[in-house]
């Protein structure tokens, strides 16, 4: 029996099996500022994501009127689009905060454009810049009162 014992303990421990996974961790995207393409710039807001409601929207992106069509009928009217965003980013050269159009072009490419009006009526999170149909011009002209002044209208005080 301590023969058996004795050649089991000489034979060498098996190997762990191989991990297939990384170990190191995700690099940060780096995007260059388009007015100092030799500065980095960071983001400093969340990203608000694009929706699309309208088929000519889609046309503009390059999808046939017949596919888009049958994508906003699946997705009942709005189609939310998870390769294009606004995003708030600070550059060091510039001393300020801007806020660009980014799309992803593949798994480590981006591309910044100036932000058009019609984007921001797309994205989502973001504040109406005309404010909140359903509220009254009372209601915003009261939220705009500041201090001791917007109290004037209140006389039993």
């Amino acid at each position: 029996m301590t023969e058996a014992i004795s050649a089991f303990a000489s034979q060498p421990a098996p190997e762990p099996p191989a991990r297939s996974r990384s170990r190191c961790r995700p690099r940060r995207r780096e995007l260059r500022c388009p007015r100092h393409p030799q500065q980095k710039i960071f983001s400093i807001s969340a990203k608000h994501h694009l929706y699309v409601t309208d088929v000519g929207q889609l046309l503009l992106r390059g999808l046939s009127r017949r596919r888009a069509a049958a994508l906003l009928a699946a997705y009942n009217r709005v189609l939310p689009l998870h390769d294009e965003w606004l995003e708030g980013f600070w550059c060091d050269a510039c001393g300020s905060t801007s806020w660009w159009h980014v799309r992803r072009l593949d798994g480590r490419r981006y591309s910044l454009d100036a932000v058009a009006r019609e984007l921001w009526e797309q994205a989502t999170g973001v504040i109406r810049a005309e404010g909140n149909p359903t509220v009254s011009d009372y209601s915003r002209r009261q939220a705009r009162a500041q201090g001791v002044h917007g109290l004037r209208h209140y006389r039993f005080l």
